[in-house]
């Protein structure tokens, strides 16, 4: 009977020792870490500018978002940046409460247009590093004006002067563009054009919407028209894209997709939705629209004029009320 009580007590302190073995090794483990130890929080950097090609000598605004893996901004994460030939001011520094750190770039001197890119690493205590890379194109500075005598001067003085007034064309703006920055922009690898997150985010919603107008767009994508504008040039000058002009829309489409030749309307997701709901007869009102597909009613105001306009709804009088019904038959 002795021996069972003894051997019942050295099974219970083995499996004492067990458990606090346990409870130290999972005391120890470090913060942030899960049973597999991946870090709970991953950096992702995105190095934005409004402009992939800069004169020597210039200096061009530039700043890195840093947002974890579920989109969210990481405000007080460590950015350190450098670009070969270029000065960085600052070079490192921690974002913002958005998640942001700017800096100023400015390329040094060069003798031939060279390529450039801007590397930021981002650091945080408990989290994965993260990095990113914007490729740059730095032209060479224009020469140096030479002082001329004075009939020479007059004569370029002359020229400058037909030159301005050329130039405040439209054309001539347009032309300038051509000869000058164009061929700037050609020299960049198509592949480099998407590396902007945006410019990525547009072209991808081309390939899946071929044929979206620009308005939708802008809406879809929560991007402004300066930003939108800016990609759209760039995507169709380096073959990335085309547009067609179709009444009062411009709409776009992947290079390799052919243009429709019927005029037909071209719905929009929202705008299948709307009839959807309105195909169903139960008269929805603009408000009940916009709730149940939860945007704006400013937005459903405007696609509905558009469907309207095609003659694909009818709108009918409900005392203070306007209900959206299918075409009479």
């Amino acid at each position: 009977m002795r021996a069972e009580r003894l051997a019942l007590l050295g099974v219970l302190t083995l499996a004492l020792v067990a458990i606090a073995a346990s409870s130290v090794a999972r005391a120890t483990d470090p913060p942030g870490m899960d049973g597999g130890m991946d870090p709970q929080v991953v950096l992702l950097a995105d190095i934005r500018s409004d402009f992939n090609v800069m004169e020597a000598g210039s200096t061009l605004p530039m700043r890195v978002i840093v947002v974890d893996q579920h989109g969210v901004p990481v405000p007080g994460a460590r950015v350190e940046v450098s670009a070969a030939g270029a000065t960085l001011s600052p070079a490192a520094g921690v974002t913002d409460s958005d998640g942001v750190f700017r800096f100023r770039l400015t390329a040094g001197a060069t003798s031939v247009t060279r390529a450039t890119s801007v590397v930021a690493t981002v650091t945080m205590a408990g989290a994965a590093t993260g990095s990113d890379r914007y490729d740059l194109t730095i032209a060479r500075a224009a020469p140096t004006v030479q002082i001329l005598p004075q009939r020479e001067a007059v004569s370029v003085g002359l020229g400058a002067i037909l030159a301005a007034a050329f130039l405040s064309t439209e054309i001539g703006r347009y032309g300038a563009f051509k000869a000058i920055i164009f061929p700037l922009y050609s020299r960049l690898k198509k592949e480099e054009v998407l590396d902007h997150f945006v410019r990525g985010q547009i072209y991808g919603y081309i390939v899946s919407h071929p044929g979206e107008h620009y308005n939708s767009m802008r809406q879809d994508l929560k991007v402004t028209n300066g930003t939108l504008s800016h990609h759209l040039r760039t995507l169709e000058m380096m073959g990335f894209i085309k547009s067609y002009r179709e009444g009062v829309f411009k709409r776009f489409y992947p290079i390799e997709v052919s243009v429709p030749q019927d005029r037909g309307v071209k719905l929009s997701d929202l705008q299948i939705q709307i009839l959807e709901m309105v195909r169903s007869g139960s008269g929805p009102t603009q408000g009940d629209i916009a709730g149940r597909l939860d945007v704006t009613q400013q937005t459903v105001s405007y696609n509905i004029r558009t469907l309207s306009r095609e003659g694909a709804i009818r709108m009918e009088k409900d005392g203070r009320n306007t209900r959206y019904y299918p075409p009479a038959a």
